[in-house]
């Protein structure tokens, strides 16, 4: 072993369950880590981690668990035996790693982190709310669908604690999600909760009620504290739940306040002029935040605020969580509040009393007010996605929520946050009798925590990195609780969505615990397309390869192996499909696999709206279906081996081989070099040739040679023109970069064609103006289209997973593949987080190729180069001229070859 002058650094990114902030922790936990090094080839050899009950104990190197030196390369879905038996529920631990590597090196120990163990609340809890009776008419009526609560302020002495966490949920807030509560801490460290209750749990019977736990810590204050909430609810089971405890430098734990008739509960009806009208969808109703500052408690969230005229919070006598439900934490991280500050921002005053605020991008959230007002006065506030063809706010949504809210100011300082989880870009402000200025109000944005720093992209072509930024402000702007269609409409979670988010999500960002969660939450709860099922085993999959963690994989098994089953009884799948979910929920179901044909029956959802199908014609056994069978059972031949069902393996790869088989020999046209849509139940074709049919193909790998794929591709691509909706051409562009015409994937990105209505990404930016993904290619081809919406985020990871081809080949990143295929683009730049750290990628083709890498450690780069290429230069030293791959270890290398 050489030694040398040590560029080895401390260990980074410690992630505890793939989170910053685990507080679900046991004795199976993962760990994971970035290791760093100033030198090439360099890789850890051993790891050692130390526990501690607190960070005081940790600087003393008074240690509950120390590994000691473990031999391993692994920094990635770590587990430590010595928990076993060590771990205490519901306490505060700290953590620390420091690595060797190969040249005999030791780096600094990491900044340590925390974690917390799970907490078993005992049933049963009862929750807090506001005593809600009103007069009207000389009739006492329940109103109150949204409540301020505070609790007494209390003392608490800084130097004696180490942190200070909360554990919070709500119920009855279910139909709107999300913003159940918005908690904070002496004015700070707004969060939102409770994250949605999953049902059929871990393929059960019970519903998961998740409670959340934030560390307060840097919020809390020397002397007296106060914890402050709006919340709401309509439903007979409204309650909150709080419970603040600190985890003293002792070594102690104490429960220093906990919601009951002690906090005092302020019904909002009046603040925020709730009297039962709601915004609706097809789908939900929430209160509109009709803000009256005649009774908003300006304050209400400071120890200063006087609340002796509030009365006390009243108890619902419901149980918060009954004998059908279990509750559990959180599995991703905590959703924030946040101040949203785009440079792009600006304000119009149209006329005397009437203001145009435009945010720069989209939020989902709501507003955050400091308004100088020299009357009192009521003006009319309305929000929406797009401005109409006259320049105002198009409020009434094209999905079908109508955002108007009217706000009674008062003469001064207005000083307030609305409430309920909206998605808008712009604000008009009718009937204001002053001045506003561009920091009156601003957008207060729900998100969970998002790195900008860790991805990034830049190009010689300026319409493919705004595609990049589109696709990256989509992924930020939209992780709430879990990945749904859009929280403008729906709110729900659908496999096809999450195939496009969760991909997107890997390419941009190494926050991985979100998308686990979103594919964990959509087994339990299936969606109407039968192939969305699908999507599950190709996302669990997924989680494996990126994360390098099998914990999925083995705990879902069986309930992946059902996916490939249909509901007994069902012909085909449609709106109400509840004996199909009901079936398949239980692990029953029937193989829609015919033996005598060798293909599976049914249909999927192809693509939506149903007119963007390019008059795909359905059949007994439907080809985009089969390809997508074909797809998953290879995959889950892949899982059966990881998680040790030998049996399996066999099976599902037989099938996926028939099927393929008999795909290419009963529905392609090797004259045409196209398939056909589908097969009739007297097995005769449906000639009809979509390209919905040869792309769903071309994606899942359904041809036998390169020939085939490049007639395929040919068809696929379109002569440059996309076909089909946003959401398909996932679809289109996956299959042409994986069979090998990435070069055609490039030219459909980077058309410049931006009229109305054209099907481009410059015809979104220029005409939509979207700066989220939206569900459709304009209001003509979906006429109730959201702009907000993560099925059309496809260009990012096309971009990364796709023109730079950097993709795993081992799970976690072990080896992985850096595959440039730039087409007419000449330079990109990349940074791209893996779970074992940032890899960057520079290529610059203006005269000769020159390509520069940085290989995060422990991980092994095969750099694809291209075949038609002659003398290579790898770090100065000619490679051999029929070299078609590079392997190459950690550190940076340059790469030179004549185009």
């Amino acid at each position: 072993m050489e030694s040398k002058v040590s560029g080895l650094l401390a260990p980074s990114h410690l992630r505890v369950n793939l989170l910053a902030f685990a507080y679900n922790v046991d004795e199976s936990a993962t760990f994971s880590w970035w290791d760093h090094s100033q030198d090439n080839d360099c890789y850890q050899v051993e790891y050692q981690i130390v526990i501690s009950k607190r960070a005081v104990q940790l600087l003393n190197h008074d240690y509950q668990i120390d590994t000691g030196w473990v031999q391993s390369s692994k920094n990635s879905a770590v587990m430590i035996p010595q928990l076993e038996g060590h771990l205490v529920e519901n306490e505060v631990y700290y953590w620390q790693v420091r690595i060797k590597d190969n040249f005999g090196n030791v780096s600094d120990y990491s900044q340590p982190e925390k974690f917390i163990t799970i907490q078993y609340l005992k049933k049963p809890i009862y929750g807090i709310w506001s005593p809600n009776l009103h007069k009207k008419d000389d009739e006492l009526v329940h109103l109150g669908n949204v409540a301020f609560i505070r609790s007494p302020n209390f003392s608490l002495n800084t130097q004696e604690i180490d942190s200070a966490i909360i554990t919070a949920f709500s119920r009855g807030s279910e139909p709107e999600f999300v913003q159940g509560f918005e908690l904070r801490v002496n004015g700070e460290g707004a969060v939102i909760g409770s994250a949605r209750p999953q049902a059929y749990y871990d393929g059960g019977e019970e519903t998961a009620i998740y409670y959340n736990r934030y560390d307060v810590t840097q919020s809390i204050k020397n002397g007296l504290n106060v914890i402050a909430a709006i919340i709401g609810g309509d439903s007979p089971r409204r309650a909150f739940f709080g419970q603040l405890e600190v985890y003293k430098i002792d070594g102690s734990k104490e429960v220093v306040q906990l919601s009951n008739s002690n906090w005092k509960a302020l019904d909002g009806s009046t603040a925020f002029g709730d009297y039962g009208v709601k915004i609706r969808s097809l789908y939900f109703g929430m209160p509109s935040d009709n803000i009256d500052m005649d009774f908003y408690p300006t304050g209400w969230d400071q120890t200063e605020f006087d609340d002796s005229a509030w009365p006390t919070a009243t108890i619902n006598e419901a149980e918060m969580v009954n004998n059908e439900e279990v509750l559990v934490p959180y599995r991703s991280e905590n959703t924030l509040r946040k101040l949203v500050t785009n440079p792009s921002k600006k304000i119009t005053r149209l006329d005397d009393e009437h203001f145009i605020l435009d945010l720069g991008k989209e939020i989902i959230g709501s507003l955050k007010a400091e308004i100088e007002s020299p009357i009192n006065q009521r003006v009319t506030i309305l929000m929406g996605e797009q401005l109409d063809d006259k320049g105002h706010v198009r409020h009434h949504m094209a999905s079908g929520p109508d955002y108007v809210e009217n706000w009674k100011l008062k003469q001064g300082t207005n000083n307030f946050t609305t409430f309920q989880m909206k998605n808008f870009r712009y604000v008009e402000i009718v009937g204001f009798k002053g001045n506003l200025t561009i920091d009156d109000i601003q957008g207060w944005a729900i998100e969970q925590p998002f790195d900008e720093s860790e991805g990034s992209f830049t190009s010689d072509n300026s319409l493919l990195n705004k595609e990049y930024e589109l696709s990256k402000y989509t992924i930020k702007a939209t992780n709430q609780d879990v990945f749904v269609d859009s929280q403008a409409r729906e709110r729900r979670p659908y496999e096809g969505d999450l195939l496009v988010n969760g991909l997107t999500s890997y390419a941009i960002s190494s926050q991985y615990s979100l998308t686990r969660h979103s594919i964990d939450y959509c087994i339990d709860n299936p969606t109407w397309p039968e192939d969305y099922k699908l999507f599950n085993v190709e996302m669990a999959w997924m989680d494996y390869l990126y994360t390098g963690d099998a914990t999925l994989l083995t705990a879902r098994y069986d309930d992946l192996r059902v996916k490939f089953n249909r509901g007994k009884g069902k012909d085909s799948f449609d709106g109400a499909s509840s004996d199909f979910v009901g079936t398949l929920r239980n692990g029953h179901g029937v193989d829609n696999f015919d033996d005598r044909v060798g293909l599976v029956t049914n249909d999927g959802l192809v693509d939506w709206p149903i007119r963007e199908r390019d008059g795909y014609v359905s059949g007994e056994y439907n080809t985009p279906f089969n390809a997508v069978f074909f797809g998953n059972y290879q995959i889950m031949s892949k899982i059966a081996a990881v998680t040790g069902h030998q049996d399996d393996v066999s099976f599902f790869r037989n099938r996926a081989a028939e099927i393929k088989n008999q795909m290419i020999k009963r529905l392609y046209d090797s004259q045409s070099g196209k398939f056909h849509d589908s097969l009739k139940k007297d097995l005769s074709v449906n000639l009809h040739t979509s390209h919905h049919a040869s792309a769903y193909a071309l994606c899942y790998g359904v041809y036998e040679d390169e020939e085939m794929a490049a007639r395929l591709s040919e068809y696929v691509a379109n002569d440059g023109e996309f076909i089909g909706s946003v959401y398909f051409i996932y679809f289109m562009l996956k299959g042409l970069v994986d069979s090998g015409h990435a070069d055609k994937a490039v030219d459909l990105l980077i058309n410049p064609n931006n009229q109305e209505n054209a099907k481009t990404f410059a015809a979104i930016l220029d005409n939509l103006h979207a700066t989220i993904a939206p569900e459709a290619w304009s209001n003509y081809y979906k006429p109730n289209l959201t702009l907000s919406h993560p099925w059309g985020a496809t260009p990012g990871l096309v971009i990364i997973q796709g023109i730079l081809g950097i993709t795993p080949l081992k799970p976690g990143f072990k080896d992985f593949k850096i595959k440039i295929r730039p087409g007419t683009v000449n330079t990109l730049k990349a940074v791209v987080p893996t779970a074992k750290g940032i890899i960057r990628v520079s290529y610059n083709a203006v005269s000769v190729v020159t390509t520069i890498v940085d290989i995060p450690m422990n991980t092994t780069a095969h750099l694809i180069l291209p075949t038609e290429s002659t003398e290579i230069k790898c770090d100065g030293i000619i490679q051999k001229s029929s070299v078609k791959e590079l392997i190459v270890k950690s550190g940076r290398h340059k790469i030179v070859y004549s185009k």
